[in-house]
């Protein structure tokens, strides 16, 4: 007997079926392409009881058996969208943002709880600093933890240091996490708290981290690859995708006016992550802090564990990843319960599309770089809908409400969803239908589709969700490439480090340098074979 079903890659230990055929019968005989693709040699076998209950018309004949799932699905880290990991101070405010909102909505009975309920498969906290750790909910509320729970649960580079953080120097960042896993060591298995199994469930890992201090620069993606290497299992023919959700120091910011150090950390923090996962979303404080307060969800009591600079900012980069995690929900959801979401479902790896896609072939390049997705959400309170009413909605999206600052010309497409009441979206799929609303957003003021140098086209995909509980429709998105004006002179400032300096920062920029280079030489149509 296989130990893997291959369609839906759920154990045999998980299988209430004795036998690979039973489990195809019982789970997958609804889904006769996939059991003809992955099993034609058992095909036979698993539908040739089935034939006479299909095409009998006798009331008596048993009902075909059907999966639905409950509550108890609901607890099961299997095929959950995301297994997420704060890594450093930001990454750790952030992820206590997202848990906050969780709780906030389970608490005032919102359905929109399995949001999170169904979307995550895992979570866990990690950092080289134990008294921001011991500051966080999931500390304190989650956990429950003492400092002396917090050290091998959750601090890098235990015993190698003092646990008073990496400060700017995310050479420290690296070299404390690879001591972690010195002389074979594994601290995933022997103390971390994140469980190898529900990393392994997921459909993809999500890293939350800032790049302009040394932990979440450091250490996040020498994390990624021991994750990829250690607990990834390497024999899928399709790989479980890794993403990045990145803070960036924004253009102005004390950060990047300021820290010649914070602007080399957030060039050599993105550009060695690009290595290690396959799609980066980078947010900027600047525009987190100027998008409108209607995408700003409810978080109740962030204050206590968000550090007053963050609590707004982070709202909108919660609610972005929350209409990022609903749209693999309903598989989870009860066919019976009062909520539905409904619609089409896109796994993590349909939101971007990989660089080596578009990107022309360089056989200098050692790496091909993640994807660069830029992220944006907008909202329409509008009661009825026309052409002109979407293009405000694609306008406060793309403009007002954009999460990191970005060129939409220059994009080489992207990935988009509506979501919104029944109501509201019986009529906008009219004009999701006619191609209406992608015709707007390829339009010159935005993508400008039309507008490209090779051969390769600006590919727009568009989804669309009904939400229940929503009053307002939403656009969220995410655009692949674009150029940032925002790391423009950050660039600038590491490349004059890399070609001038002789202090160890400048020799630190020149051994990663190629990451640069790979990374931008992709940002931008222009780049785009």
């Amino acid at each position: 007997m296989s130990n893997v079903c291959k369609i839906c890659m759920r154990r045999a230990n998980e299988w209430q079926e004795r036998t690979l055929v039973d489990h195809l019968r019982a789970a997958h005989r609804d889904e006769p392409a996939s059991v003809e693709q992955v099993y034609p040699e058992l095909q036979e076998e698993v539908f040739s009881d089935t034939e006479n209950q299909e095409t009998s018309d006798d009331p008596s004949s048993p009902e075909p058996i059907t999966e639905v799932p409950s509550d108890d699905l609901m607890d099961d880290s299997y095929g959950k969208k995301w297994y997420m990991i704060g890594v450093g101070g930001a990454g750790n405010n952030i992820l206590d943002a997202i848990l906050l909102r969780r709780e906030t909505l389970a608490e005032n009975n919102e359905r929109r709880a399995r949001i999170w309920q169904g979307g995550l498969a895992g979570y866990g906290l990690l950092n080289t600093n134990v008294s921001e750790l011991e500051q966080t909910y999931y500390a304190q509320e989650e956990k429950g933890y003492s400092r002396n729970d917090l050290l091998p649960n959750c601090i890098i580079g235990w015993g190698k240091h003092d646990y008073a953080g990496a400060g700017y120097r995310w050479d420290i960042g690296r070299e404390l996490i690879e001591a972690d896993f010195e002389s074979g060591a594994d601290p995933f298995q022997e103390r971390w708290d994140m469980k190898k199994s529900d990393i392994q469930d997921s459909q993809a890992v999500m890293f939350v981290h800032s790049v302009t201090k040394g932990t979440g620069c450091g250490s996040t993606p020498p994390l990624a690859e021991k994750i990829r290497t250690q607990v990834l299992n390497d024999d899928f023919v399709v790989p479980k995708p890794l993403f990045s959700s990145i803070v960036i120091p924004s253009e102005g910011s004390e950060y990047s006016e300021f820290g010649g150090r914070a602007k080399v950390n957030g060039i050599v923090g993105l550009a060695r992550a690009s290595r290690a996962v396959d799609a980066i979303v980078p947010f900027d404080n600047n525009r987190l802090g100027d998008v409108q307060t209607d995408i700003r969800p409810r978080i109740n009591r962030l204050g206590e564990y968000n550090p007053p600079q963050y609590e707004e900012i982070n709202k909108p980069l919660v609610a972005f990843l929350e209409a990022f995690t609903m749209s693999s929900v309903p598989q989870f959801l009860d066919r019976e319960a009062t909520m539905s979401i409904m619609g089409d479902v896109f796994d993590p790896a349909d939101s971007f599309r990989p660089v080596q896609d578009k990107y022309q072939q360089d056989p200098d390049r050692e790496f091909t770089p993640a994807v660069i997705l830029a992220p944006v959400l907008g909202r329409s309170r509008a009661n009825s809908f026309n052409r002109s009413k979407l293009e405000i909605l694609v306008r406060n999206a793309l403009f007002q409400n954009k999460l990191a600052e970005f060129d939409p010309t220059t994009a080489w497409g992207g990935t988009f969803l509506v979501y919104g009441p029944e109501e509201k979206m019986q009529e906008v799929s009219e004009f999701i239908a006619d191609g209406t609303l992608s015709s707007i957003i390829a339009d010159e003021q935005f993508l400008d589709a039309e507008r490209t140098s090779g051969i390769e086209s600006v590919d727009i995909h568009l989804k669309q969700l009904v939400t229940p509980y929503l009053d307002d429709v939403y656009l969220w998105g995410t655009l692949w490439n674009p150029e940032m004006p925002s790391l423009d002179g950050m660039y600038e400032h590491a490349r004059t480090l890399k070609q001038e300096g002789n202090t160890q920062q400048a020799e630190n920029v020149r051994g990663v340098w190629d990451e640069v280079e790979s990374l931008f030489a992709c940002l931008g149509r222009e780049n785009m074979a």
